[in-house]
């Protein structure tokens, strides 16, 4: 699968895994990359979808369909498909939007 990252800033530290790790504990960046390596292996979205790893689940509120992945109990890695409600399943192509703390009346990021 095609992973492309929100800006710039993001893509930087999912690049460079030990610069994360300035920022987060290492065991959210080894569950990170984990997840990074599973969805580049992963065919499609959908493929990614059906193994659960992560506890895949999609968040409401956003004009785009954004999914969240498991980092911590508070932390989850967001992305968002390129792709309408209906091909999210063949889905090739993600974004990745950064790590965030979204519990609560706000969303924490912690890599924007």
């Amino acid at each position: 699968m095609k992973i492309t990252y929100a800006n710039s800033k993001v893509e930087r530290y999912f690049e460079d895994y030990t610069k994360m790790q300035k920022k987060l504990p290492f065991e959210c960046v080894r569950t990170i990359k984990k997840h990074m390596d599973r969805l580049k292996a992963a065919e499609c979205f959908g493929d990614f979808l059906k193994l659960g790893l992560g506890k895949p689940e999609q968040l409401k509120g956003y004009a785009q369909i954004r999914y969240s992945l498991h980092v911590s109990p508070n932390a989850r890695l967001i992305i968002e498909p390129n792709a309408t409600q209906d091909t999210v399943m063949i889905c090739t192509e993600i974004e990745v939007e950064g790590v965030s703390d979204y519990h609560g009346s706000k969303e924490n990021w912690y890599i924007p």
